[in-house]
């Protein structure tokens, strides 16, 4: 058996194609994982609880802390105040021993326990 040298024209085209390969692999790559965080980020924000930024849904069912300073959670925005109230209702069903509050801005429409201000209840 007689062996023949390589044939170099072969392996270069080889590598050619190996090297385009690569190339075209790493513009994939870059563009799937661009695609992927895109994706993740807009998951996240559908999966975050508290609403933001929604300016034509002026009343809000929310959830306070225990010490009544912050709101740990928006429960509802809503833009009609007969839905409003229906939501606050069904919160004060689902968290019966938690602070809640239907706002339209910083105007308390209605409260969780009731207070009660010298002798009159706030609602």
């Amino acid at each position: 058996m007689s062996q023949e040298p390589p044939d170099e024209d072969g392996q270069l085209h080889t590598l050619g194609l190996l090297e385009q390969l690569r190339s075209e692999s790493q513009a994939l790559w870059g563009a799937s994982s661009e695609a992927y965080f895109k994706v993740e980020k807009l998951l996240r924000a559908l999966a975050n609880p508290n609403l933001h930024d929604i300016t034509n849904l002026t009343y809000r069912v929310e959830l306070w802390d225990k010490y009544a300073v912050h709101i740990r959670w928006t429960v509802a925005a809503i833009g009609h105040i007969s839905i409003a109230q229906a939501a606050f209702d069904e919160a004060v069903k689902a968290w019966p021993g938690q602070r809640l509050t239907l706002r339209q801005g910083i105007r308390v429409i209605r409260e969780h326990p009731v207070t009660k201000i010298a002798g009159r209840e706030s609602a």
